[in-house]
């Protein structure tokens, strides 16, 4: 292979492996590998850092498995690391191959350290762990938004080599190509710059880019080049189906066409003094998303050859996945900017008191984020008499009065029935607006509506789930300030823990993964399941200020607990804090847990800011460790069937409580029998012992 393609793919690679945050490698089926690892971490050069590696992780071993595969697939070595594999076809064969790793499932991180422990050498297993540590965990959503970028770039792959098989590899076209890498989208002259390169791989003396970003019927023309200023088509404007360009954007397929200026279709270029005597429009599309179309075009030149051709449409490959990645990006910006903006909103309802106040801070709160020409709060609360309109200025006007005298006849007259069970969104036209409706109900009750009219249907999408939460705060808000409605503690508790999960449910993962270290800790010490039980309350109020929560669910033991770990991570100066012994030493098993799930491997212990009580830390030691291998791997260990019935419930991930009700024995009965399981296995947790079983049982033969 010549040197020049080898580094134009290997610059290929390296893009596409920061685009996925994996580490990437083409190789053939014996391993004879075209580029160097791109994006190499620990994991993946462990796994095929080199090219003579004998473990049963061996690339040649494993594309052995895959030689007849035509598709990419997600294969999962018998350690339960995964990767994907994707099959480049040449010439009816399939002699090279995309390697793109490793990741996880957050379920089996456990299991795949016991794994390691009983399969890679002593020497090495350290390595092996902590390497381990980084690999990402990725959900069915992620590892399909990487098979999708895969394709794009096995596609481009697959063309570069036959190029250069059939001997119509072009150094000139590839280092053009290599370009499109270097330009950076978040530049101005970003899209001109992919024009220009156009330009010159087809040879041709205009290009354009058009666009549909508002989602909409037409298309206008964004950028050209090549063109007079006087007749650029720049903000020229068709619709799908109109023309050649409008044909593409309906079919969602190349166009090309030779003496386009005989076609009365060309109106739309010769409108603006344009007349190509050659034309070609590519679809700039993602998973069936049409971002725009690319055309070019010569008014000379009478067609361009198919090798031109293609080279233009891994131009629109890679123009596709650009914009992907960049909706992408803005997308996940506005994601964490509204988060913060949310999460200020919340807190300032939570603490305001005056309740025309947080109404206004509401309203004000989402058209400033969704800019709606038409937003109202409507309430009938039970202590007033008729609706109250709030809209985005401080007083309604004549608008929203007529909207309200409307909304009140449908939904809060006396009689009507049903919409007082009502509980989702509600779309209806009025006045020729599209509104969405959301009402705020409690107890079979109907408080208000929330109106909204989008900008579009993905607007509306995103902020449903906002729109629920928030909802539900204000009603939760609105009742406190009745006492005959007044939440519990609990109710707050809740609604707090279901914001956490919505708007960070990666820290809300992480408490849960603090509740259950905090169950296999203190079960086998002989704690209450009440204290476990604060512990996973605390754990889960953890994000929020300690004030807020002292204020809204007072001196609650999980309270209790959070407020001693904020004086041992803010104000610990050596000396005791003062309050129940039993919250006190919640309180450092919740932040010896806390810090352990956060930093993870060794560091955890040097960033705690407190002495934690030597048994403690010896029993959570003993916890974490890697489960020790059995001995005798069939048979050795005998368990008697009701140890079995409960061993069925410890691998389905069935706590205690749940165990006892499916045997119809008590929680005590179900607790001694674990505890014997844990002799018999030489272990101390529940995770330990499920990863021993696995490994002694031979239940799950490949991890």
């Amino acid at each position: 292979m010549k040197n020049k393609l080898r580094r134009n793919l290997q610059s290929l690679q390296d893009a596409y492996a920061s685009l996925c945050g994996l580490t990437i490698i083409i190789t053939d089926q014996a391993d004879k590998r075209i580029t160097e690892p791109s994006g190499l971490t620990e994991m993946a050069s462990l796994l095929f850092g080199s090219p003579c590696a004998t473990a049963e992780h061996a690339i040649a071993n494993l594309l052995e498995k895959v030689r007849n595969v035509s598709k990419t697939i997600v294969y999962e070595t018998r350690s339960g690391l995964k990767m994907l594999i994707t099959s480049i076809g040449i010439c009816k064969q399939r002699p090279y191959y995309i390697l793109t790793g490793v990741w996880v499932d957050g379920c089996t991180k456990e299991l795949i350290t016991g794994r390691i422990h009983e399969t890679v050498p002593p020497g090495e297993c350290e390595d092996w762990i902590q390497a381990l540590d980084k690999v990402p965990v990725l959900d069915q959503e992620g590892v399909a938004r990487i098979i999708g970028q895969l394709d794009i770039l096995a596609d481009t792959v697959q063309a570069l080599l036959e190029r250069e098989q059939g001997g119509e590899y072009s150094a000139y076209d590839l280092q053009l190509m290599n370009l499109i890498y270097l330009l950076d989208p978040a530049s101005p002259e970003w899209l001109q710059g992919i024009l220009g390169i156009v330009v010159r791989i087809l040879g041709v003396e205009f290009a354009g880019y058009a666009s549909n970003a508002a989602d909409g019927d037409q298309f206008t023309v964004l950028e050209t080049t090549g063109m007079p200023k006087d007749n650029s088509l720049q903000g020229a404007s068709f619709f799908y189906g109109e023309g050649f360009l409008g044909q593409v954007g309906l079919s969602k397929q190349m166009g090309y066409w030779r003496n386009a200026d005989r076609d009365l279709r060309i109106s739309f270029f010769a409108a603006h003094g344009v007349r190509p005597k050659v034309l070609i429009c590519y679809p700039i599309k993602y998973k069936d998303k049409l971002y725009g179309l690319l055309y070019a075009g010569d008014p000379v030149r009478p067609e361009l050859t198919e090798e031109q051709a293609d080279m233009g449409m891994l131009v629109a490959h890679q123009l596709a996945a650009s914009m992907y990645h960049m909706e992408s990006e803005a997308l996940y910006e506005r994601q964490r900017k509204r988060n913060d903006t949310y999460k200020e909103i919340v807190q300032g309802i939570l603490v305001t008191q005056d309740k025309e106040d947080y109404l206004q801070l509401f309203i004000e709160f989402f058209q400033q984020q969704l800019g709606s020409p038409f937003m109202c709060l409507l309430l009938h609360t039970p202590d007033e008499a008729g609706l109250r309109i709030y809209s985005s200025s401080s007083a309604p006007n004549e608008l929203y009065t007529v909207y309200a005298e409307d909304a009140e006849q449908i939904y809060f007259a006396d009689g009507i029935p049903g919409f007082n069970l009502l509980n989702k969104p509600i779309r209806r036209e009025w006045k020729s607006w599209q509104l969405v409706e959301h009402p705020m109900v409690f107890e079979q009750r109907l408080l208000g509506l929330f109106t909204v009219q989008f900008s579009d249907e993905g607007q509306r999408r995103e902020y449903e789930t906002i729109f629920h939460m928030t909802n539900v705060l204000l009603v939760t808000k609105l009742l406190a300030q009745q006492p005959q409605n007044t939440p519990s503690g609990t109710d707050f508790m809740r609604l707090l823990q279901d914001n956490l999960l919505i708007q960070q449910p990666v820290v809300h993962s992480r408490a849960a993964d603090i509740r259950r270290l905090a169950q296999d800790l203190l079960e086998p010490l002989s704690h209450s399941a009440e204290e476990m039980e604060w512990i996973g309350q605390a754990a889960l109020l953890a994000p929020y200020p300690i004030g807020l929560l002292i204020k809204y669910l007072g001196d609650i033991p999980a309270v209790c607990v959070l407020r001693h770990m904020h004086y041992y991570l803010t104000d610990y100066n050596g000396q005791e804090d003062v309050g129940e012994s039993s919250h006190l030493y919640l309180a450092k098993v919740l932040l010896m847990l806390t810090k352990y799930t956060e930093q993870g491997g060794r560091q955890w212990k040097e960033t705690l800011p407190i002495p934690v009580p030597e048994p403690l830390m010896r029993s959570f030691e003993q916890l974490i460790a890697p489960p020790p291998v059995a001995v005798q791997q069939e048979g050795g260990v005998r368990f008697t069937t009701r140890e079995n019935d409960i061993l069925d419930g410890l691998l389905t991930g069935l706590n205690n409580k749940q165990i006892a009700e499916k045997l119809f024995i008590s929680t005590h009965t179900v607790k001694n029998h674990i505890t014997k399981i844990y002799e018999k296995l030489g272990v101390h947790s529940r995770s330990q012992a499920i990863s021993q079983i696995y490994q002694a049982t031979g239940k799950k033969d490949s991890l």
